[in-house]
């Protein structure tokens, strides 16, 4: 009976694959830079939708921001002319005061040349409120008159408050420069048209930016643009050709009614018209 030698399975198997050949996988030189390519493209793609998006963010903010500004600057001026003329008068009937003795309504048309192009001034007093504050935060005492001369400087509406006991002397030209409080920054212009009531029955029929002295007595009412400007550059594409305050206040027309930028800031004229509510219910 002879004999045969078997060999393990396990060594037949490694016998069997120590002279196999394993293929390594790889990239060509073509496939890399195709799939280099596609990545650059997508990250194109990627970049300009994060521009695009950043940019239309920039400009929806800055609108935001100009619509808040333009509607605070003719709350804080309306506020002031709804104010105008009004007259503390006492309730003895010992008193000899029967109405508004100081300037209720005053203004100078196109003096200040601390901006382009050149501003309004708008003056107006009444007889302060105790516990009230004026413009600038300072508190009113009694008996004292108040004045709020507002105006533009450096692209900034300001506010410069005066409380006397004897009615201020409104100004004759400009602020000095630095007076007063920042009420609106970024505010180019200030046009103040005024309504002046003619026939006496207490609304205007004509309206003129430089009333005559003969005039100021019967003005009723005021119409106020305030030009505000984006505080950021670069958000148009372009330098933008705007409506300006002649325009938005109709005292201009066609290509006059308009301005051409010369920087990339965005721009809106607010206007609105205010009643001088001590002087139409009262003669003064």
């Amino acid at each position: 009976m002879s004999s045969v030698m078997l060999q393990p399975r396990c060594c037949s198997r490694l016998a069997g694959k120590s002279n196999t050949r394993i293929a390594q996988a790889g990239v060509t030189l073509l496939e890399l830079m195709i799939a280099l390519s596609l990545g650059l493209l997508l990250l194109a793609g990627i970049g300009s939708i994060f521009v695009g998006s950043n940019q239309t963010y920039r400009v929806q903010e800055q609108n935001a921001r100009i619509q808040e500004s333009g509607r605070y600057a003719l709350e804080v001026i309306g506020r002031s002319l709804r104010q105008a003329g009004y007259a503390d008068v006492p309730l003895s009937p010992l008193s000899s005061k029967t109405g508004f003795t100081g300037t209720a309504i005053d203004g100078l048309n196109t003096v200040c040349p601390t901006a382009t192009p050149l501003t309004d001034v708008i003056t107006v007093q009444y007889d302060g409120i105790v516990g009230e504050q004026d413009c600038q935060g300072d508190n009113i005492t009694a008996g004292q008159f108040v004045q709020h001369t507002f105006f533009v400087e450096n692209n900034a509406l300001r506010c410069d408050a005066t409380r006397n006991t004897t009615a201020p002397t409104p100004p004759t030209a400009c602020p000095v420069a630095g007076s007063g409080e920042v009420m609106v920054p970024s505010a180019e212009d200030l046009q103040i048209i005024y309504g002046v009531d003619t026939d006496g029955n207490q609304s205007a029929n004509l309206y003129s930016a430089a009333p005559t002295a003969a005039q100021w007595p019967n003005v009723v009412s005021a119409r106020v643009c305030v030009l505000i400007r984006s505080e950021d550059q670069g958000i148009t594409t372009s330098a933008q050709k705007f409506l300006n305050c002649a325009g938005a206040l109709g005292t201009a027309t066609g290509a006059a009614a308009f301005t051409q930028a010369a920087d990339s800031r965005l721009r809106r004229a607010f206007v609105a018209t205010f009643n001088l509510r001590n002087r139409v219910t009262n003669t003064q």
